[in-house]
């Protein structure tokens, strides 16, 4: 008997898949599946004589309600036995006169009616079986849709593939890490054999499990790899791309007898630059059996979702997770440096491209695209102040406008918070995360981790950021090769970042000054002083420069004689190497007005203007390469600590002060708080500080150590010298 399966046709199929059959060939008898002893032993195999129970019992439900049951009397009378108990078969047979049991067949009506009843009810408590039959979800074996049980009890593999998927790269046949997988194999692969099998098949599975699952790139890269997840993203971009604004000067006037045109109108094209990145990864086989040894610890781990790894989608998983984070830093950080193609040693991750940051500041330090407010540095006192002053400079129209946003690091966010807490203590509105700035609901606050330790802020509209990609898929495509009894992996894609518009530039104090631009700023370096571009030698003794702070490669050779590309007024910085022969130098000369040649190799920084007429005049000079610096305690003053900025706190204050709060923490964290010789540092319980009497530091010996609990810093060691 062949019937159509809707409802269990996932379970039928897989069932039938497991046994070598066709789906319309699963055995039937008397309407019930009819499984023989040899085909229950497989099953009962692969899954648990529980499981296959409730499989079957579900499939016969389904063969039950079929119209295509030949014998209709009969099956109804094997149905109502199935959902009727003794007590009933006895009532029923009282009610026909028939106690005895004879063969006068019932009412066929009475008994369809009563069936169609109890079935109803039974329909109730099988239903939620039913759901769970119907879903399909990806990569998940039909034993999933089955039952909810746990990890280790849900891996189960038929006898020729992982899961029992059928899927070319979860086979045992030629892949030793599969096998390892099941117990199958107890030996580690070897990745080193002359042939290469392994690599080959490895590479094969790689590309036919993307193709079969392309939806797993999408998961991987679904929130832009860490920036903010409502900048939008612009593919099949191939090298660039270009955007044009048109600007126009006023163009009305009084009424008069001439003609006097005055229209003056300027477009001004932005182009976004996306770039070719590699990664190449070499290694000999054992560091591959490190990674097969990784996933096969976690592979039966209680609870994890182990089922639905594949050994291909976990190496590209892990291989993936450095990258994406450089990803994300230099789409916000990169400065691009061109490696020499004769290089020797491999280029950081930081110099492979443009980021939007300097994009920024070669917009408004350079090209004089855009013009920055020049309102001096946010503290954590003026920071509320700080922050409206800058919005009130931003044209009228524009500060009214929707969807702006103003970037800046979450130090600065946390500040304006506690500031304006400290200012409006009866003000409720700020609870948990900030939204906007106070009287500007247009403006959303954007914390960029990137910008954290910066000073600078920076409002354009949402919509002007965009991210540039050429292929999105590109970045997991990873190609495995063998040569020499070592392995290689590579990949290739391209990736860029672009302000769609900037602004045009116009002469400073023209009426028009800060509205001919889509992007605002604070004046503050928007690079650290420690940021160095490397700089390599092309041996014609001059450097076009494309950063204004670069450090020469450790095998510059030949002395610098003249340094073009930067626009007047901009410092700029280039730090010698102590890897460099002692006679290579920045020649004093016509175009670099130094007061004497710099020598490279003493690791120094020298510090030059570029004066109007583009030469470079020395400012300052260091002859020695500058100190690591180290994150030691942190010092305060005041009675407000943060335990963002670290965990051992030393007071530097002259004068006593009371500790009043202690921001953020997480469960676990610890903190030490340390007292000085010039004044006191007292500690009371607070809302959220709990210490078990006084604690006064008034020596630099003095300290009191807590732990976040339960969102309180409470105290668990003291010491404190007594008077």
């Amino acid at each position: 008997m062949k019937l159509s399966f809707k409802k269990t046709k996932a379970m039928v199929s897989a069932i039938a898949v497991f046994l070598n059959l066709k789906e319309g060939d699963i055995p039937i008898k008397d309407g019930k599946v009819a499984f023989s002893e040899e085909q229950m032993k497989i099953l009962n195999e692969g899954y648990t004589p529980e499981m296959m129970q409730k499989a079957i019992d579900a499939i016969n439900k389904e063969i039950a309600e079929q119209p295509i049951i030949a014998d209709a009397t009969s099956q109804l009378k094997e149905l109502l036995k199935e959902y009727q108990t003794a007590e009933e078969v006895a009532a029923i047979k009282a009610k026909n006169k028939d106690p005895e049991g004879s063969e006068e067949e019932p009412d066929l009506a009475a008994q369809i009616v009563e069936l169609k009843g109890k079935i109803k009810a039974k329909e109730a408590e099988l239903q939620e079986v039913i759901e769970k039959l119907l879903l399909d979800a990806e990569e998940d074996t039909p034993l999933e849709r089955i039952l909810n049980t746990n990890a280790k009890q849900m891996i189960k593999h038929s006898a020729t593939h992982l899961y029992g998927s059928n899927k070319d790269y979860d086979a045992f046949e030629g892949r030793n890490w599969n096998q390892l997988a099941t117990g199958k194999s107890t030996t580690a692969t070897d990745w080193t054999a002359s042939e290469g099998v392994n690599i080959s098949k490895l590479n094969g599975d790689m590309e036919l499990f993307f193709r079969e699952n392309p939806d797993v790139i999408t998961s991987l890269h679904r929130d832009n790899f860490g920036l903010p997840a409502h900048w939008k993203k612009k593919t099949n971009v191939v090298d660039r791309v270009t955007s044009g604004s048109i600007s126009t000067a006023e163009i009305s006037q009084g009424r008069k007898l001439p003609w006097a045109p005055k229209n003056k109108q300027k477009i001004s094209a932005e182009e976004g630059i996306i770039y070719p990145i590699s990664i190449d990864i070499e290694y000999v086989g054992h560091f591959l059996s490190e990674i097969e040894a990784s996933w096969l610890s976690g592979y039966n781990r209680e609870g994890s979702q182990a089922y639905k790894l594949t050994f291909v989608r976990f190496l590209v998983a892990e291989i993936d997770k450095r990258a994406r984070l450089e990803d994300r830093v230099a789409s916000m950080k990169g400065v691009y440096v061109k490696t020499p193609d004769d290089a020797t040693k491999p280029g950081r991750f930081i110099n492979r491209q443009n980021g939007l940051l300097y994009w920024l500041w070669k917009a408004r330090d350079v090209d004089k695209k855009y013009r920055a407010f020049n309102i001096g540095l946010p503290t954590a006192t003026n920071i509320v102040d700080y922050v409206d002053v800058f919005l009130k400079s931003l044209p009228l129209e524009v500060r009214t406008a929707l969807g702006l946003e103003l970037n800046l690091s979450k130090s600065w966010i946390d500040a304006y918070k506690t500031r304006y807490g400290q200012i409006h203590a009866t003000d409720n509105n700020y609870k948990g995360p900030l939204p906007h700035p106070k009287d500007f609901e247009n403006v959303k606050f954007v914390k960029n981790v990137d910008m954290e330790g910066s000073d600078f802020m920076f409002i354009t509209f949402s919509s002007n950021i965009e991210i540039l990609e050429n292929i999105p898929k590109e970045k997991s495509l990873y190609n495995f090769e063998y040569l020499l009894r070592k392995i290689y992996i590579f990949a290739d894609y391209k990736l860029g970042i672009r302000l769609i518009h900037i602004g045009n530039k116009i002469k400073e104090g023209d009426p028009a000054e800060f509205e001919v631009q889509t992007v605002w700023s604070n004046s503050v370096p928007i690079f650290s002083s420690d940021y160095f571009a490397p700089v390599f030698d092309d041996e014609t003794g001059e450097i076009s420069a494309t950063f204004n702070q670069l450090k020469v490669d450790d095998a510059f050779a030949t002395d610098i004689t003249k340094i073009t590309g930067l626009a007047s007024g901009v410092v700029f910085k280039i730090q010698g190497n102590t890897s460099v022969d002692n006679a290579i130098k920045v020649k004093n000369g016509t175009d670099l007005l130094l007061t004497s040649d710099f020598v490279l190799s003493t690791g120094g920084i020298l510090t030059c203007l570029v004066q109007s007429d583009g030469k470079l005049k020395e400012l300052s000079r260091t002859t020695s390469p500058p100190e690591a610096t180290s994150s030691g305690p942190v010092s305060f003053a005041d009675g407000s600590l943060d335990s963002d900025e670290g965990s051992e706190f030393e007071f530097s204050g002259s004068e006593d002060v009371t500790i009043t709060e202690i921001l953020n923490g997480v469960q676990g964290q610890q903190l030490k708080i340390t007292g000085n010789d010039e004044a006191k540092v007292t500690i009371n319980n607070e809302v959220t500080i709990s210490v078990e009497s006084e604690a006064v530091l008034a020596t630099a010996t003095d300290y009191i150590e807590l732990i976040f609990v339960d969102g309180k810093w409470t105290e668990f060691n003291r010491s404190i010298t007594t008077a």
